[in-house]
Parts: structure tokens; sequence; C-alpha cells
């Protein structure tokens, strides 16, 4: 693509446009020239050709290619006119009505045509250069009114369908049974009326008629959705009807933004504030009435850097419902009671934005008037079907109301028969009579007819003039951009204020204040983005997402998902990717799930169509780790989705050559999600590609991997109860983590590595019989997480930290810690902790369970754990259960459950609790008179414990064994092993023994 100096993008040389093609042909011609004299024939086709060119001309027309027998022209090739299907059927009927003398007084020769409509590319005459050899467009349009025309009787003029349905007001007749070359099936075309009389049409921007309509919607007593094609005057309709309301409101939507969360109230909150340049301090004064926690919310969603303080506090649930609801609230508030609330374009809503939406209806009850359009009934519908909305749909114009639309829009100077002629072509769609009118009345000397609403609209731009290639690059923008951005994009920058002008004065954009700019209409902002070829439209997104991502990085509404959009136009697919991944991101930490989840599988998309390499495989596990997460909080642990996103990120790992330090962030991921599935063996080989990545990188992000690595293996060493190998993998960790370095890597990997790494070996260190250390290392737990200061972590640090005071004994404590994480984790809607606390308050707290009430609750507890597929600890979690059962009575159930809970831990190879599990078990086989079941049970678990340096679980088993009969010289050997000023609960049951 061209590029001006400065850098600037140029607009290059040809388009793409809508044209109509007639293809007139001689019948006979071959007949002819065998018996004519080759001077008179070529006489008569001098005279045929400037006959036919002279016809062609005069309608607006231009001849493309003079052939042996007949002619080609082209309506719309230079500049559009949305009359240019229509003036080809006149051309084409003037042509072929009248047939050609004989040649030297011969028989008149009868003339037949085709005419079709469709997009071609245009390639324009180089400068100085008459003519060219290659083809001026490219395009199936000039085949197939060749073909319509070689199937034309003599005399007939055939059009396809495309150009029939764009001059509804020719009499046409549909032609049956055609079959041309080259289609397959019956092709539907029709022929032409030659005698008839042409029509015209047209439209104005008062409001007129809709008086059913306007009177339902100002005694509302339910929010109303107005429905309708585009331009059939739904905004004007509710125009009408909001300005004799008290006060109101209006949310738009801008169709290229609709990949970004809230969009229309992000636009609306900065239109309040009056500054496309917001901060905090210009948004706390505008809205000053929001409680803090509410202005916070909308900070975020304006991307203001105080808005993360709430991500720091909130689970990403309900974050989601925190924005949702500080947006309600202000929009309730900008309009008192008996005003009115407007919601443009439902159909270019994103999904946190219509989920706003129905937060301010249920916020709202029947306070306020609702106003909602959308040209999409169906999804709109299906999106409010729960509500109790009102449908209106539009339909077109009554004749007379357009009459007296035209009257006061300026058109009652022309005759009847004309206006008549404008609203029959209008067929009763306001926009289309606005814009006819306009142009008849800017052209009063034209009587052409439009052939369609892009046309029409095309006709607008180019009537543009100079300003007419800026609009094109503004479109590129969105239908609203912004000044700054058009004036980095376009060449010579210096032109676009005095050409923005020009075409706010001819109604095609308008100035909303500031920086901001707008298309006054969606359809002209797409008629202006439709007109440039595909290489020159890439060319312009790609050097739009430049300047985002670089000199016009700080303009508001900058997003990594605009980014991303700008990117995907261009074909730059692992830019794009890598941009929809941040959205994805983004939105996950607004608790916009839907949209995140729709940014990352963009972003796979990318992925796929970019070249294959590391780069685009890199780029693949992190989003596909970023959407295993989205949907974990979506659909649970356990989905199908989410082990396929997870599987994906370890085929990925498997195949690749190389894992850069920037893979880490998605191998923790995936890691996390297989261990808390109790997946041992995929957690393994996640757990290898970390530590052979780690041991690879030697970059300046060695020390993330290695922390990443190391925080992996010592959670993995855990929950298989290889303690000394966790030990020594924490002492590593201690050696490299620095909170200042390394605490931001939990934007990344979703937890802070020290945190996760020191919340595994408390318990460890109790289990392996260190409890006379457990005081320090919970101080050191407390006091890290003050350092930290980020609460989304606290539930985790108060739940799990309940866990090593248990096994020491300290039972109370346990729980008091435990019901504060509850209450956390409730405040933070963080379901995940909230139900694993209550599996340990039923473990810690037997009473919990001691009914069949409180065991059923167990029951549901564990199994909600299992549906959503955090399988790790379910086995020891069962036990307990199956104890609870055998003490209320209920020995079969526990048996079964019991049996379970020992099968589900010896497969899992998760054994940190297995060795209890098993101690349990030969408790249960004691009191159904089971001994030597239970003394072959216990010895299982001693020797577990033994090699696996869980002396807690050592002792409680060899304790159990002396109570079977066993010799004591096995807890002599567990207590030889305990660290010097061990103390543990059962020193004082082992000193009891003999």
């Amino acid at each position: 693509m061209p590029v001006s100096k400065g850098g600037h993008a140029a607009l290059p040389l040809g388009e793409r446009r809508q044209v109509t093609a007639i293809f007139v042909d001689l019948v006979g011609f071959s007949s002819l020239a065998a018996r004519a004299d080759a001077e008179d024939l070529q006489t008569w086709l001098d005279d045929f050709y400037r006959r036919t060119q002279q016809i062609v001309a005069a309608a607006g027309g231009e001849v493309t290619e003079f052939l042996g027998d007949g002619i080609v022209a082209i309506f719309g090739l230079g500049h559009a006119d949305e009359f240019q299907a229509l003036r080809a059927i006149e051309a084409a009927a003037r042509i072929v009505a009248s047939p050609m003398p004989g040649v030297a007084g011969s028989d008149p020769v009868a003339l037949r045509g085709g005419i079709a409509t469709g997009e071609v590319a245009i390639r324009p005459v180089p400068p100085l250069v008459a003519r060219q050899s290659l083809p001026r467009l490219t395009g199936l349009v000039t085949t197939l009114a060749q073909r319509l025309q070689a199937a034309a009787a003599p005399g007939e003029v055939l059009v396809c369908a495309r150009t029939a349905a764009l001059c509804r007001d020719r009499r046409l007749t549909p032609r049956k049974g055609l079959h041309l070359k080259g289609f397959e099936g019956e092709y539907e075309a029709y022929s032409v009326e030659l005698s008839a009389t042409p029509h015209a049409l047209r439209v104005g921007r008062t409001f007129v008629g809709r008086q059913a309509e306007r009177a339902c919607l100002r005694n509302l007593d339910r929010p109303c959705l107005v429905t309708g094609e585009a331009g059939i005057g739904k905004s004007a309709l509710v125009n009408s009807v909001i300005e004799t309301a008290p006060s109101h409101v209006i949310f738009a939507a801008d169709a290229l933004k609709r990949s970004e969360s809230q969009h229309p109230f992000r636009q609306w909150l900065r239109s309040r504030m009056g500054s496309e340049s917001s901060d905090f301090a210009l948004l706390c004064g505008t809205f000053p009435n929001l409680v803090p926690d509410d202005q916070l919310a909308l900070a975020l969603t304006l991307d203001l850097p105080q808005g993360q303080a709430l991500v720091a506090r909130f689970a990403q649930l309900a974050l989601r419902q925190r924005i949702e609801d500080a947006i309600a609230h202000t929009v309730l508030m900008a309009v008192p009671a008996g005003g009115v609330l407007v919601f443009e374009d439902l159909h270019w809503f994103d999904r946190a934005s219509l989920d706003t939406l129905r937060r301010v209806l249920e916020l709202n009850g029947d306070q306020r008037g609702i106003l909602l359009t959308s040209r999409d009934p169906e999804s709109a519908a299906e999106f409010l079907q729960d509500r109790q909305i009102m449908h209106l749909e539009l339909a077109p114009l009554a004749a007379s109301d357009a009459r007296k639309f035209m009257e006061l829009a300026g058109g009652a100077g022309l005759d009847g028969a004309e206006q008549n002629r404008l609203i029959r072509h209008a067929g009763g769609v306001p926009l289309f009579l606005e814009q006819l009118l306009i142009h008849r009345l800017d052209h009063p000397g034209s009587d052409a007819l439009p052939a369609t609403l892009e046309d029409l609209l095309t006709a607008r731009i180019d009537a543009a003039g100079p300003a007419r290639g800026l609009l094109m690059q503004a479109a590129i923008i969105g239908r609203g951009f912004s000044l700054r951005l058009l004036k980095a994009l376009a060449a010579p920058a210096a032109d676009c204020p005095e050409m923005l002008e020009r075409a706010s004065a001819m109604g095609i954009v308008e100035h909303l204040g500031d920086d901001g700019w707008r298309f006054v209409h969606a359809l002209l902002h797409q008629a202006s983005y439709r007109q440039m070829l595909r290489a020159t439209l890439e060319g312009l997104h790609a050097r739009v997402a430049d300047l985002l991502q670089g000199e016009c990085a700080d303009l508001p509404g900058n997003s990594p998902a605009l980014r991303a959009s700008h990117r995907d136009r261009a074909r730059q697919f692992l830019p794009a990717a890598q941009d929809y991944i941040a959205a994805g991101r983004a939105a996950m930490l607004q608790g916009a799930f839907t949209d995140a989840e729709a940014h990352l599988r963009s972003a796979l998309r990318m992925c796929h169509q970019g070249a294959a390499g590391p780069g685009a495989d890199l780029l693949e596990m992190s989003a596909q780790t970023a959407l295993g997460s989205v949907l974990m909080q979506m659909q649970g642990y356990a989905a199908a989705p989410v082990r396929e996103a997870f599987d994906a990120v370890l085929n990925l790992a498997r195949g690749a050559t190389g894992m850069p330090a920037s893979a880490a962030a998605a191998l923790f991921g995936s890691y996390s999600h297989a261990i808390i599935a109790g997946d041992r063996p995929r957690a393994d080989q996640l757990c290898t590609f970390l530590e052979t990545g780690a041991q690879a990188e030697r970059g300046p992000l060695r020390e993330t991997y290695l922390l990443a690595a190391h925080t992996a293996a010592n959670c993995g060493h855990f929950y298989s109860g290889e303690f000394p190998a966790q030990f020594r993998r924490m002492e590593q960790i201690r050696a490299i983590y620095d909170i200042r370095r390394h605490a931001p890597m939990i934007v990344d990997f979703g937890m802070d590595c020290f945190a996760a790494a020191q919340m595994f070996e408390v318990p460890a260190r109790v289990i392996c019989g260190e409890g006379h250390r457990l005081d320090a290392l919970m101080a050191e737990t407390d006091a890290h997480q003050r350092a930290l200061n980020i609460p989304v972590m606290q539930p985790y640090a108060l739940v799990w930290g309940a866990v090593p005071l248990f096994h020491a004994g300290r039972s109370d404590e346990a729980l008091q810690r435990l019901e504060r994480g509850i209450v956390i984790a409730r405040e933070q809607g963080q379901a995940f902790w909230q139900v694993i606390a209550r599996c340990w308050q039923h473990v810690i707290d037997p009473t919990q369970s001691a009914d069949a009430e409180g065991c059923a609750d167990f029951a549901r507890t564990i199994a909600t754990l299992e549906t959503i597929g955090a399988l790790i600890g379910i086995p020891y979690f069962k036990m307990h259960l199956a104890m609870a059962l055998a003490r209320g009575g209920d020995t079969a159930a526990a048996e079964i459950l019991a049996e379970q809970a020992v099968s589900d831990g010896n497969r899992s190879r998760l054994w940190c609790w297995q060795s209890e599990t098993l101690r349990l078990r030969a408790m249960l086989q004691r009191q159904a008179q089971q001994q030597d079941e239970a003394l072959l049970t216990l010895h299982q678990a001693y020797s577990l414990s033994q090699e696996q340096g869980a002396i807690l679980w050592q002792v409680r088993a060899a304790l159990d064994l002396i109570d079977l009969g066993s010799p004591a010289n096995l807890l002599t050997s567990a207590l030889a092993a305990l660290p010097p000023g061990a103390d543990i609960p059962e020193l004082r049951r082992a000193e009891l023994s003999p």
C-alpha cells in the first residue's frame, strides 16, 4: 500500500464498487457480416457505436468495450449514482427498442440486451494514459450480463434478480425456465417492458405519522423494544417521544467497538465527564453521589488505574456483578423517576453491556420509561425473553405520511408526479426517502432514479469531493472516530479539520465535541468503508493498530480488544492473537466471562490462520490456558471444554522443541488445573516441561521460569506425599524469591509463587512431626499476605491455614480461621473456597455431621467438588464422611464409601493424606470386627507414612497397631524419627502406651 511522506497511509489507486453492466448485442450479426461489404459494414457499425454511446453517456454510463457485434457499458464506474441500475435499464431499453437500419438497404437488425448488478474491483486508468491494455474492472457482473443477453429474444432486455430488486418502480416480468451457461439450475431473471415509463423517490428528516406507535410509547407501563429494518425510523420514532419527556439519556452502540466490554456505557460515562481524557478525580467530581466502590468500578470500566483496587478485593464473578451494579446505579441516578432511558442498536451491544442492561431493567422496576431499538428482533428477543417487555415492530410509512414527510422536509415544490415517483421507490422507508429528497434538491436538473440505498449513500460520499478519501480513512477507525487518530492516519493531516467541516456541512459526519467525530448514520459509515479494496483495508487497519500501539496509545477508549479488531482485519494474525489474549484476560479480571471467552476463541482463530511456528504455538498455549481458566469459572473443572483447552496446552508442549520463558505462565496454569483436578499423570508431564524449560532458559526471565517450575514441583510433591522433596524445593524458592521483583508475577500466573509454596509447606511440616514450628510458619504466612495486600488471596490463606492447625490438634483455632475464610470468600464471590472450607469444617468438627442432615450436607459438599472437577482431597473427605455415617449407624453405606475412598486414593497417586485415609479405614474395619483386615490396612498405612517421612501419620498408625496387640517397636522407631523439640498431640497418647 502506498505510504505518504511522514509515514501516513495514503489511499492506493483502485477501489471496490457496486456497478450495473449492460451488454447489448446485434442479432444475426455473423450472417449480416458474411453478406455485407466490409467498408459498408464498418460505416454501419460506427453509426451503431456512436448511437449507443450517446444513449449510454446521456444516461450517466460509460461504454468500456466496443465488440464486433455489440457494446459493454458500465454504470457507477467513476462516480456512484443512487439511480444507476434504473439508468442502465432505461439506456438498454432505448437502445434495444429501436432496431438498427439494415446495411446498404438490407432488412433492419434487431438488438437484445442483458443487465446485471454486482460488486467489482476497479482498476483506474493511469495518469496521462488515455487507454490501457488491462480491463478497467474485475468481477462476474459483465459475464452475467453477457449470458443474459445471449438468452434474450430479439428486441428483449433481460435483467438479473439483483438489478430487478433495485428498480421496484420499473415494470419487469419474470422470465421462467431460464438456464445460463456457467450457472447451475434455473436462473432467476426478468424481462424489461420497453415501453414502461420510469419513476423516482425521496425522504426527509422531519418526523411524521406513526400516531398509534407514538401513543403506545408515551403510555408505556413496561420497557418497549422497537424493531425494524435499517432506516425504517426506529431512532426517529424514539426521538419524537423523548422530546416531551422531563429527562432522558441515550446509549448508542458502535458496530466496530462491539468487541469491547461495556462500550456504550463507557462512551456515555466519558460524555458525562465532558472529556475524552478522563481521570479519577474528574470521575468522582462528575458522580459525587456514588459510593466509593461504585466509583472504583467505574474507574475499572474506564481503564483508570484506581480501579485495580477492586481486582484485588473481588473474585472475577463478584467483580463483574460489582461493575454491572455500579453502571446501573449511575445510569439510574442520571435520569430521575419519570424520565426515559434509550438503548439504541442492541444488535451491536457487547455481551457485557447486555448483561448490564439486564441489571438496569431489574433495578429500574417501573420508575422510568425504557426504550430499546434493534434491527435484529430475534436475537434481542432471545436476550430479553424472560423480561416483561413490549415488542413494537415498525412497518413502512403509509403513502400519505410519506407525502406529508416530503412536504415538511422541503419537497413541497416538487410536482405531484415527481413526488409520487420518489415515494414509490422509497418503499415507505424513511431513510431512503430522506436521502433521495436531499439528492433531488441538491441536483434540481437531475431526473435520475436511485437503484439502492448503497448506491445512494456511496453517491453522498462521492459528493464530498476532496473529503471523500479522508472519509474512507475515517471509516477504518469506526463510525465514531478521533480527530487526532485520523490526523495521524491521513495524508496530508493538516487538511483533516477542513475536510471534516465540509463533510459535516453535507450531513455526512457530525462533531461530538473535543476530539470526537462520528458518521451521522451507520449506513454512511458502511458505505465509506466498503468502497476500499481488500489490500487497502488491510493496510489501513494495520496502520491504525500500530498508531493505537504507539503514538496514539493514550487515546481514551483504546484497548487490546480494539487493537485486536484492527489487526484481525489487517490479517496480522499473530499480533491480533496477542491482543485478543490481552483483551480476554482484561475481560476475565472484570468478570465478563462471555466476552473473555469470545476474545480468546478469536485468539485461537488467529493462531490457526497465522503462519505455523514456535510463535504461533506459544500464543496458542497462552490462549488455551486463559480459555481453560475462563471456562473453569463458567463450567467447572470437570467440563469437557475445560479439559480440551488444557489438553491442547499439553499437546503443544509435547511437540515443542523449546519453551521460552514466556510459556511458563501457560504451563503453570495448565499444571494448576491438572493437579486440582486430581490428574497426576498430566500434572507430572507439565511439571517436567516446566523443569526442562527452566533449565534451558538463559535470558532475563530465567528466575520467573525457575520460580514457576519450583512452585509447581512443590505443589506436586505435597499432594503426592513426597515431603522431603517438597522441602528441598521450598529452600530453592526461598533462595530466589524477592517480593519486590516477583510479586508482579501474579498478573500472569494468577497467584504469588512464594505464597502458594509456603502455604503448602506449613501443613507438610506438621505432618512430618515439626508441629513446634507451626506458629512461626503461620506468622510468616499472614505477614506475607499483608505485604502482598492482595485480598483475593485471603480466603486461600485462611482456609488452607486451618489445615495445619487441625493436624496439630488445635481444632478450635482451625475452625475460627475457617469461618473467617468463608466470610471473605462469600464477600468476594469465591465459591470454590467456600466449598473447600465447608468440607474441612466437617472434617475438623465431627459434630457438623453427627446426624443424617449433617451427613447429607457433607455428601452434597463433596459432590459439588466432584461436579466442578476439583478432585484433589476427595478420597480423604469421603473417608471422613464414611466415619460419620458409621457413627450414625449406617455401617453398610460407610463400608461402601470407605472402600471407594481407598481405591480412589490409590488410583490417584496423590497420597498426602492416603496414609491417614488408610488408618481411618482400619478403624472402621475394627468396628466391624474385621481385626485381620484392620491389621493389614494399618501396616500399609505405617509403611507408606514411613516412606513419606510423614511422622505424624506414622505415629498414629503405630499407636493403633499397639491397640491391636502389635509390639511397640514400630512406635519406638517412629518417635525416634521426630526432630528435636517436636511437639505433637500424639506424644501424650504415646506416653500412655505400654
